[in-house]
Protein backbone atom coordinates (compact mmCIF):
# COMPACT_ATOMS: atom_id res chain seq x y z
CA UNK A 1 0.00 0.00 0.00
CA UNK A 2 1.04 3.42 -0.64
CA UNK A 3 1.59 6.27 1.85
CA UNK A 4 -0.98 9.05 1.15
CA UNK A 5 0.07 12.27 0.07
CA UNK A 6 -2.58 14.82 0.82
CA UNK A 7 -2.52 18.27 -1.05
CA UNK A 8 -4.64 21.18 1.43
CA UNK A 9 -5.91 23.42 -1.32
CA UNK A 10 -8.02 23.21 -3.66
CA UNK A 11 -5.85 23.17 -7.05
CA UNK A 12 -6.77 23.77 -10.61
CA UNK A 13 -6.53 20.59 -12.69
CA UNK A 14 -3.31 21.67 -14.21
CA UNK A 15 -1.48 21.75 -11.27
CA UNK A 16 -3.58 18.55 -9.82
CA UNK A 17 -1.57 16.95 -12.60
CA UNK A 18 1.70 18.43 -12.04
CA UNK A 19 1.37 16.90 -8.75
CA UNK A 20 -0.19 13.56 -9.55
CA UNK A 21 2.74 13.28 -12.29
CA UNK A 22 5.48 13.90 -10.00
CA UNK A 23 4.37 11.94 -6.65
CA UNK A 24 1.87 9.44 -8.35
CA UNK A 25 4.14 7.22 -8.32
CA UNK A 26 5.07 7.05 -4.97
CA UNK A 27 2.00 8.24 -3.15
CA UNK A 28 -1.64 7.88 -3.17
CA UNK A 29 -2.87 11.52 -3.75
CA UNK A 30 -5.74 13.06 -2.07
CA UNK A 31 -6.82 16.99 -3.32
CA UNK A 32 -9.06 18.58 -1.14
CA UNK A 33 -12.76 19.69 -2.92
CA UNK A 34 -12.60 23.12 -1.00
CA UNK A 35 -10.82 25.35 1.05
CA UNK A 36 -12.99 24.77 4.21
CA UNK A 37 -11.45 23.42 7.52
CA UNK A 38 -13.21 20.56 7.08
CA UNK A 39 -12.13 19.54 3.68
CA UNK A 40 -8.72 19.87 5.26
CA UNK A 41 -9.25 17.76 8.38
CA UNK A 42 -10.96 14.75 6.17
CA UNK A 43 -7.99 14.91 3.65
CA UNK A 44 -5.25 14.81 6.74
CA UNK A 45 -6.58 12.14 7.82
CA UNK A 46 -4.53 8.63 7.16
CA UNK A 47 -1.91 10.60 5.23
CA UNK A 48 1.39 10.48 5.51
CA UNK A 49 2.49 14.03 4.05
CA UNK A 50 0.66 17.43 3.63
CA UNK A 51 1.40 19.22 1.10
CA UNK A 52 -0.02 23.08 1.66
CA UNK A 53 -0.18 26.19 -0.81
CA UNK A 54 -1.86 28.78 0.40
CA UNK A 55 -3.95 28.02 3.23
CA UNK A 56 -3.69 27.20 6.94
CA UNK A 57 -2.56 24.23 8.53
CA UNK A 58 -3.89 24.60 12.21
CA UNK A 59 -3.44 22.00 15.25
CA UNK A 60 -6.80 20.66 14.28
CA UNK A 61 -5.66 19.79 10.45
CA UNK A 62 -2.29 18.37 12.27
CA UNK A 63 -4.67 16.32 15.04
CA UNK A 64 -6.77 14.57 12.14
CA UNK A 65 -3.77 13.10 10.50
CA UNK A 66 -1.84 11.91 13.80
CA UNK A 67 -0.36 8.87 13.87
CA UNK A 68 0.13 8.18 10.55
CA UNK A 69 1.42 12.20 9.21
CA UNK A 70 5.16 12.48 9.29
CA UNK A 71 5.19 15.56 6.83
CA UNK A 72 3.79 19.07 6.18
CA UNK A 73 5.93 20.10 3.41
CA UNK A 74 5.25 24.13 2.48
CA UNK A 75 5.11 24.65 -1.46
CA UNK A 76 7.14 28.09 -1.24
CA UNK A 77 8.21 30.23 1.21
CA UNK A 78 6.25 31.72 4.26
CA UNK A 79 5.52 29.11 7.00
CA UNK A 80 3.53 31.65 9.37
CA UNK A 81 0.58 29.74 8.74
CA UNK A 82 1.50 26.21 9.50
CA UNK A 83 1.28 25.71 13.46
CA UNK A 84 4.87 24.86 14.34
CA UNK A 85 4.53 24.21 17.60
CA UNK A 86 1.13 21.50 17.31
CA UNK A 87 3.91 20.07 14.47
CA UNK A 88 6.31 19.75 17.06
CA UNK A 89 4.57 18.58 19.57
CA UNK A 90 3.30 15.48 17.34
CA UNK A 91 6.74 14.44 15.71
CA UNK A 92 5.79 16.17 12.49
CA UNK A 93 8.69 17.64 10.32
CA UNK A 94 7.83 20.99 8.75
CA UNK A 95 9.49 22.11 5.44
CA UNK A 96 9.64 24.79 2.74
CA UNK A 97 11.18 25.19 -0.12
CA UNK A 98 13.66 27.94 0.53
CA UNK A 99 14.46 30.36 -2.61
CA UNK A 100 12.40 28.43 -5.02
CA UNK A 101 9.77 31.22 -5.91
CA UNK A 102 13.16 33.90 -5.84
CA UNK A 103 13.15 34.23 -9.55
CA UNK A 104 9.71 34.60 -10.51
CA UNK A 105 8.53 37.35 -7.21
CA UNK A 106 11.96 39.32 -8.20
CA UNK A 107 10.14 39.22 -12.12
CA UNK A 108 7.15 40.92 -9.97
CA UNK A 109 8.95 43.23 -7.85
CA UNK A 110 10.12 44.71 -10.78
CA UNK A 111 7.58 45.32 -13.05
CA UNK A 112 5.31 46.81 -9.69
CA UNK A 113 8.67 49.59 -9.33
CA UNK A 114 8.01 50.09 -13.03
CA UNK A 115 4.47 50.05 -13.12
CA UNK A 116 3.91 52.48 -10.70
CA UNK A 117 6.85 55.15 -11.94
CA UNK A 118 5.13 54.77 -15.53
CA UNK A 119 1.74 55.15 -14.39
CA UNK A 120 0.79 52.08 -16.41
CA UNK A 121 -3.25 52.24 -15.04
CA UNK A 122 -3.41 55.71 -16.46
CA UNK A 123 -1.51 55.16 -19.45
CA UNK A 124 -3.40 51.59 -20.39
CA UNK A 125 -6.60 53.63 -19.44
CA UNK A 126 -6.04 55.94 -21.66
CA UNK A 127 -4.92 53.90 -24.83
CA UNK A 128 -8.00 51.85 -24.16
CA UNK A 129 -10.44 54.65 -24.39
CA UNK A 130 -8.21 56.85 -26.84
CA UNK A 131 -7.44 59.59 -24.89
CA UNK A 132 -5.03 61.75 -25.77
CA UNK A 133 -2.51 61.78 -22.78
CA UNK A 134 1.08 61.75 -23.46
CA UNK A 135 1.96 65.11 -22.36
CA UNK A 136 -0.06 64.39 -18.78
CA UNK A 137 1.78 61.31 -18.71
CA UNK A 138 5.19 62.73 -19.20
CA UNK A 139 4.74 65.19 -16.21
CA UNK A 140 3.59 62.37 -14.04
CA UNK A 141 5.71 59.52 -14.87
CA UNK A 142 9.37 58.31 -14.11
CA UNK A 143 12.41 56.57 -15.34
CA UNK A 144 14.50 54.15 -12.82
CA UNK A 145 17.89 55.85 -14.27
CA UNK A 146 20.05 57.57 -11.72
CA UNK A 147 17.79 56.25 -8.80
CA UNK A 148 18.34 54.87 -6.01
CA UNK A 149 16.89 51.55 -4.56
CA UNK A 150 16.72 50.42 -1.31
CA UNK A 151 15.75 46.90 -0.75
CA UNK A 152 14.91 45.99 2.86
CA UNK A 153 15.86 42.38 3.01
CA UNK A 154 18.61 40.39 1.26
CA UNK A 155 17.75 36.80 1.11
CA UNK A 156 17.12 35.26 -2.31
CA UNK A 157 14.64 37.10 -3.82
CA UNK A 158 16.47 40.40 -2.24
CA UNK A 159 19.15 39.36 -4.11
CA UNK A 160 16.98 38.10 -7.45
CA UNK A 161 15.84 41.82 -7.89
CA UNK A 162 19.08 43.54 -6.96
CA UNK A 163 20.71 41.05 -9.75
CA UNK A 164 17.65 42.41 -12.38
CA UNK A 165 17.78 46.39 -11.30
CA UNK A 166 21.57 46.69 -11.76
CA UNK A 167 20.88 46.89 -15.53
CA UNK A 168 18.54 49.91 -15.09
CA UNK A 169 21.44 52.24 -14.25
CA UNK A 170 20.57 52.55 -10.80
CA UNK A 171 22.23 52.78 -7.32
CA UNK A 172 21.57 49.71 -5.12
CA UNK A 173 21.63 50.00 -1.28
CA UNK A 174 20.23 47.31 1.14
CA UNK A 175 19.52 46.55 4.85
CA UNK A 176 19.83 43.05 6.52
CA UNK A 177 19.94 41.98 9.86
CA UNK A 178 22.98 39.85 9.14
CA UNK A 179 25.32 42.14 6.17
CA UNK A 180 25.97 39.38 3.21
CA UNK A 181 29.28 38.47 2.13
CA UNK A 182 31.17 40.31 -0.04
CA UNK A 183 31.29 38.35 -2.74
CA UNK A 184 27.28 38.57 -2.53
CA UNK A 185 27.11 42.43 -2.32
CA UNK A 186 29.57 42.52 -5.43
CA UNK A 187 27.48 39.83 -7.29
CA UNK A 188 24.34 41.66 -7.09
CA UNK A 189 25.80 45.35 -7.17
CA UNK A 190 24.45 46.46 -4.05
CA UNK A 191 26.13 48.33 -0.90
CA UNK A 192 24.71 47.58 2.80
CA UNK A 193 23.21 50.75 4.57
CA UNK A 194 21.30 51.29 8.09
CA UNK A 195 17.63 51.02 7.68
CA UNK A 196 17.39 54.55 8.34
CA UNK A 197 19.90 54.99 5.52
CA UNK A 198 17.58 53.00 2.90
CA UNK A 199 14.36 54.59 4.07
CA UNK A 200 15.30 57.81 4.20
CA UNK A 201 17.71 57.65 1.09
CA UNK A 202 15.77 55.43 -1.53
CA UNK A 203 13.77 56.58 -3.94
CA UNK A 204 12.75 53.09 -4.45
CA UNK A 205 11.79 50.69 -1.33
CA UNK A 206 11.24 47.01 -2.52
CA UNK A 207 10.61 44.92 0.70
CA UNK A 208 11.84 41.38 1.32
CA UNK A 209 11.51 40.96 4.62
CA UNK A 210 9.76 38.14 6.52
CA UNK A 211 6.96 38.49 8.73
CA UNK A 212 7.63 38.48 12.40
CA UNK A 213 7.02 40.74 15.84
CA UNK A 214 10.32 43.16 14.42
CA UNK A 215 9.03 43.39 10.75
CA UNK A 216 5.47 44.53 12.11
CA UNK A 217 4.35 47.46 10.43
CA UNK A 218 8.19 48.40 9.42
CA UNK A 219 6.84 50.99 7.01
CA UNK A 220 4.72 52.97 9.21
CA UNK A 221 3.46 56.80 10.19
CA UNK A 222 6.18 57.95 11.30
CA UNK A 223 8.64 56.10 8.60
CA UNK A 224 7.01 57.62 6.14
CA UNK A 225 7.65 60.87 7.41
CA UNK A 226 11.30 60.28 6.65
CA UNK A 227 11.03 59.29 3.19
CA UNK A 228 12.20 60.87 0.13
CA UNK A 229 9.41 62.85 -1.64
CA UNK A 230 7.87 60.88 -4.28
CA UNK A 231 8.86 57.41 -3.08
CA UNK A 232 7.91 54.17 -4.86
CA UNK A 233 6.80 51.63 -2.48
CA UNK A 234 6.91 47.87 -3.19
CA UNK A 235 6.08 45.20 -1.16
CA UNK A 236 5.94 41.39 -2.32
CA UNK A 237 6.86 39.78 0.83
CA UNK A 238 4.08 39.97 3.57
CA UNK A 239 1.04 42.74 4.30
CA UNK A 240 2.32 43.14 7.78
CA UNK A 241 5.06 45.22 6.90
CA UNK A 242 3.34 47.97 6.06
CA UNK A 243 0.69 50.19 7.98
CA UNK A 244 -1.83 50.64 4.91
CA UNK A 245 -3.58 53.76 6.19
CA UNK A 246 -1.01 55.16 6.52
CA UNK A 247 0.77 54.44 3.55
CA UNK A 248 -3.06 55.64 2.24
CA UNK A 249 -2.39 58.97 3.87
CA UNK A 250 1.15 59.40 2.80
CA UNK A 251 -0.22 58.89 -1.32
CA UNK A 252 -3.40 61.21 -1.01
CA UNK A 253 -1.18 64.26 0.35
CA UNK A 254 1.73 63.51 -1.89
CA UNK A 255 4.75 62.44 0.13
CA UNK A 256 4.45 59.20 -1.92
CA UNK A 257 4.15 58.80 -5.53
CA UNK A 258 2.38 55.35 -5.46
CA UNK A 259 2.95 51.87 -4.47
CA UNK A 260 3.18 48.18 -5.67
CA UNK A 261 1.45 45.87 -3.43
CA UNK A 262 1.09 41.77 -4.17
CA UNK A 263 0.97 41.30 0.06
CA UNK A 264 -1.93 42.97 1.70
CA UNK A 265 -2.47 42.52 5.56
CA UNK A 266 -5.42 40.87 4.30
CA UNK A 267 -6.02 38.72 1.79
CA UNK A 268 -8.23 39.81 -0.05
CA UNK A 269 -8.26 43.31 0.12
CA UNK A 270 -11.26 44.52 1.97
CA UNK A 271 -13.71 46.62 -0.28
CA UNK A 272 -13.30 49.25 2.64
CA UNK A 273 -9.55 50.05 2.26
CA UNK A 274 -8.47 53.37 0.85
CA UNK A 275 -5.76 52.14 -1.12
CA UNK A 276 -8.29 50.54 -3.61
CA UNK A 277 -9.40 53.93 -4.18
CA UNK A 278 -5.92 55.31 -5.31
CA UNK A 279 -5.02 55.00 -8.74
CA UNK A 280 -1.08 55.17 -8.21
CA UNK A 281 -1.59 52.45 -6.30
CA UNK A 282 -0.82 49.02 -8.93
CA UNK A 283 -2.17 45.95 -6.88
CA UNK A 284 -1.85 42.18 -7.56
CA UNK A 285 -3.40 38.75 -5.51
CA UNK A 286 -0.51 37.34 -3.79
CA UNK A 287 0.76 35.75 -7.36
CA UNK A 288 4.51 36.79 -7.12
CA UNK A 289 5.40 32.45 -7.38
CA UNK A 290 2.35 31.21 -9.08
CA UNK A 291 3.54 31.02 -12.45
CA UNK A 292 2.81 27.91 -14.58
CA UNK A 293 6.58 26.92 -15.43
CA UNK A 294 7.89 27.20 -12.22
CA UNK A 295 5.49 25.34 -10.61
CA UNK A 296 6.84 21.76 -12.04
CA UNK A 297 10.01 22.69 -10.00
CA UNK A 298 8.52 23.84 -6.41
CA UNK A 299 6.38 20.29 -6.77
CA UNK A 300 9.89 18.19 -7.69
CA UNK A 301 11.41 19.96 -4.55
CA UNK A 302 8.65 18.99 -2.05
CA UNK A 303 8.77 15.48 -3.38
CA UNK A 304 12.41 15.23 -2.84
CA UNK A 305 12.64 16.56 0.47
CA UNK A 306 9.77 14.32 1.10
CA UNK A 307 11.24 11.45 0.04
CA UNK A 308 14.72 12.38 2.12
CA UNK A 309 12.49 12.10 5.42
CA UNK A 310 11.05 9.13 4.75
CA UNK A 311 14.12 7.17 3.44
CA UNK A 312 16.25 9.17 5.61
CA UNK A 313 18.25 10.98 3.21
CA UNK A 314 20.20 13.93 2.91
CA UNK A 315 18.01 17.48 2.47
CA UNK A 316 19.01 20.92 2.48
CA UNK A 317 19.36 22.67 6.11
CA UNK A 318 17.92 26.06 4.56
CA UNK A 319 14.20 23.76 4.23
CA UNK A 320 13.70 22.82 7.34
CA UNK A 321 11.49 24.56 9.35
CA UNK A 322 10.63 21.86 12.22
CA UNK A 323 12.69 19.20 12.90
CA UNK A 324 11.74 17.40 16.35
CA UNK A 325 13.29 15.01 18.12
CA UNK A 326 11.33 12.16 18.34
CA UNK A 327 11.21 12.29 13.98
CA UNK A 328 14.62 10.55 14.02
CA UNK A 329 18.07 12.13 13.11
CA UNK A 330 18.39 14.50 10.41
CA UNK A 331 20.67 13.73 7.99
Amino acid sequence: MKPVAAVLDLMPPASQQVISDIFGPDFDIVFVEDNGDDAKRAAAKGATVLLTMWGAVDAQTLAAGVPDVRVVQKLGVGTEKIDSVAAARNGVVVLKAAGINADAVAELAVLLILAVGRYLPKATAAARTGAIAKEALRAESFQLLGKTVGLLGLGHIGQAVARRLAPFGVSLIYHDVVPAPAEVEAACSVRFATQDEVIEGADVISLHLPSTPATDKIINAQSLTRTKPGLILVNTARGSLIDEAALAAAIEDGRVLGAGLDVTAEEPLPVTSPLLDLDRVVLTPHVGGAVANNFPRVIDRAYRNVRAVLDGGALSPADVVTWPESAGVRR
